[in-house]
Formats: C-alpha cells, sequence, structure tokens
C-alpha cells in the first residue's frame, strides 16, 4: 500500500482552480460565465464568515433578513465566490442586499446555480448549518448550568442571585 504524500494532496487540489463556461442570455446578447464546481473548503470558510457577518451587521444596523432569504442569500454568496460573475465591492449592508434581492428577481441567479454541482452546495450549506447547530448546542448547554446554578442549596444566595429592587425591604 502507498502512502499519501503531500505532492499528492497538491496535485488533487489543482481541482479547486478548474472551471466550467456556461453561456447565459442577458437580453439580446449571449455571455459567458466561468463557474468553478469544486468548492475549496477553504473559500467555503470564507463565504461562511462572510455569510454571518454580513447577517450580524445587518442586525446591527436593523436591515431585517426574512428567514425565507437566507438559502438565497447564500446562493448569492456562492456565485460571488465560485463564478466570475461581477458583484459589488461595497461593504454596506443596504448596498449588497438591494443587489441580492435583483439578483434573486433575476432568471439568471438560477440559471447560474443550477450549473453548479449539487454535491457542492450541499457542502457549503452543511458547513453553514454546522455552525448553527454548534451554537444551538452551546447556548442549550449554558442554559442548563443556569438552571444548576439556580438549583444549588446555597446558605448565601444573595452573593449570586442579588435581590432584585422589588425584593429589598424598605427600611
Amino acid at each position: 500500500m502507498t502512502q499519501i504524500t503531500m505532492g499528492m494532496i497538491k496535485k488533487d487540489n489543482q481541482k479547486y482552480k478548474e472551471f466550467v463556461e456556461l453561456p447565459v442570455p442577458v437580453g439580446d446578447k449571449e455571455y459567458v460565465v466561468k463557474i468553478y464546481p469544486y468548492f475549496s473548503p477553504e473559500k467555503v470558510r470564507d463565504l461562511r464568515n462572510e455569510y454571518y457577518q454580513f447577517l450580524k451587521t445587518a442586525e446591527d444596523e436593523k436591515v431585517e433578513i426574512p428567514e425565507i432569504e437566507r438559502d438565497d442569500l447564500i446562493g448569492y454568496y456562492v456565485i460571488k465566490y465560485f463564478t466570475d460573475v461581477k458583484m459589488t465591492s461595497s461593504k454596506k449592508i443596504k448596498t449588497i442586499y438591494a443587489e441580492f434581492k435583483e439578483a434573486l428577481n433575476s432568471p439568471l441567479f438560477e440559471v447560474v446555480l443550477k450549473g453548479l454541482p449539487e454535491e457542492s452546495l450541499l457542502y457549503v450549506h452543511e458547513k453553514i448549518h454546522e455552525i448553527k447547530e454548534i451554537g444551538a448546542r452551546f447556548e442549550n448547554e449554558i442554559r442548563k448550568a443556569q438552571e444548576e446554578i439556580q438549583n444549588l442549596d446555597l446558605e448565601n444566595r444573595d452573593v449570586l442571585f442579588p435581590p432584585t429592587e422589588k425584593q429589598i425591604p424598605e427600611v
């Protein structure tokens, strides 16, 4: 049996540079979009980070992103990271969201997404939802720990749980 070498891994990683040209009609002209069908874990990580940063900043700036649009938003970022479609370089949430809405309402968005391998798209979704699951488990563990602390039989509970203003007797 042959041992795996870093040279073999490097050669295998060349697939992330491969692309397919997809002709797409825009109006009465035809353009070619380069699609990179193999998604490197590193670029998927960057996509995931940018996606979550977008959602966090949108929340901070009170820009509501409906839950129903979040999977489509992942598709928007897939197109950004794994095609040569020129997209906004703006960091402004409202600009990005407006561009996303335009992409979402364009049949070209769907054509380009359908040109990508399903297993690559599933990989991105798995990585994004993996973070959600970890966060949910973490929150559940925090909630359990807080409940355990609340239920401890302590002599001096006021140290950990100071009385609220309503509980302080008036003198």
